[in-house]
């Protein structure tokens, strides 16, 4: 009996393989000049109902004793996290702590990448989950060092060879989906869950070939992180609002999913406002860094602890309600 998320045609869509999010991104970006701002804080906007979702956790009461029982790990240590970037936007440059934030979130986006894989595998013999993980590291990493060239650093490197870098690429990409594919076929079965689930994992970061605008890579690729990210969330949100279905574990008695998706809706809404804040220290513009930055910081790193599948509070809380009980 197969295992859903929320339901087959919807885990396809938002969670396996939600390659329609850049595609939609570039042709309403790209219909109209007028289009390109409100398209792209649309997805913004998506972007920062993913990091808000983080923080609907809180509404579970076993979750906000979980945080209370681990002051170091939910309160100290986001705080020291925060004060390191602030030292080090002080004494060094406002650039240095959106590279340490990249670095942070190339590695946020690529666990969840393997965990999603790891949700639908459906094969049984390990070395094969062994070597569709390693390619998923292998092209996010690659696809994250040519961004960095590219936007960070400008190098002359990436420039002057970026075509046969994309042709490269491309061919690995296409390389790697026959060779797994075989595999799949002589040693086992095909099964199109893994590869779905990999093709998104690589390709979220692909957008670094498809713009000149650093933006636009997180609204296409990274996109997809989003909505499998509020896919997950917000069905667990769902379950556990539910008291006929979790009675000692739901959230408190106004949280409903509606009510979480009001209130991240207000906290998106404001997040966008905050990041146009017109501040600006050593001619760097820092009002995104000041709020929605940070807390989308602490949304990597707690992020960490909420879905560490070892821990036996996860266990309790969080995976009897990551699928539904419709099976299909």
């Amino acid at each position: 009996m197969e295992k859903n998320i929320i339901s087959k045609k919807s885990d396809l869509l938002l969670i396996k393989f939600p390659i329609w999010i850049p595609i939609l991104y570039l042709i309403l970006s790209r219909l109209d000049e007028v289009m390109f701002l409100p398209t792209l804080i649309l997805f913004l906007f998506l972007g920062e109902l993913h990091f808000g979702s983080t923080y609907g956790f809180f509404f579970d009461k076993n979750y906000r004793s979980q945080f209370k029982n681990n002051i170091y790990i939910y309160l100290v240590m986001p705080i020291l996290i925060l004060l390191f970037c602030v030292f080090i936007g002080f004494y060094f440059s406002i650039s240095a702590v959106l590279f340490l934030i990249l670095l942070f979130n190339f590695f946020h986006v690529n666990r969840q990448s393997i965990g999603v894989f790891r949700l639908f595998n459906k094969l049984n013999d390990k070395k094969f989950k062994l070597i569709f993980e390693t390619l998923i590291y292998f092209f996010s990493f690659g696809f994250c060092l040519i961004g960095l060239l590219k936007f960070v650093f400008k190098s002359e490197l990436f420039f002057n060879y970026q075509v046969q870098i994309f042709i490269i690429s491309n061919f690995l990409i296409l390389l790697s989906l026959f060779v797994l594919i075989l595999l799949m076929f002589l040693k086992e079965r095909i099964v199109l869950d893994c590869i779905f689930t990999y093709l998104t994992g690589i390709l979220i970061f692909y957008p670094v070939f498809l713009t000149d605008n650093l933006i636009e890579v997180f609204a296409m690729g990274v996109g997809m992180h989003y909505i499998q990210y509020i896919g997950l969330t917000w069905s667990i949100f769902q379950r556990k609002s539910q008291r006929n279905v979790s009675p000692d574990k739901n959230l408190n008695y106004f949280a409903k999913l509606r009510n979480i998706v009001i209130i991240l809706f207000i906290y998106s809404i404001l997040m966008i406002l905050c990041s146009n804040l017109n501040l600006n220290y050593n001619d760097e513009k820092i009002g995104i860094y000041l709020i929605p930055v940070f807390f989308q910081l602490i949304h990597f790193y707690i992020d960490m602890f909420i879905w560490r599948f070892s821990d036996n509070h996860t266990r309790e809380n969080l995976i009897p309600f990551l699928f539904s009980k419709n099976a299909s």
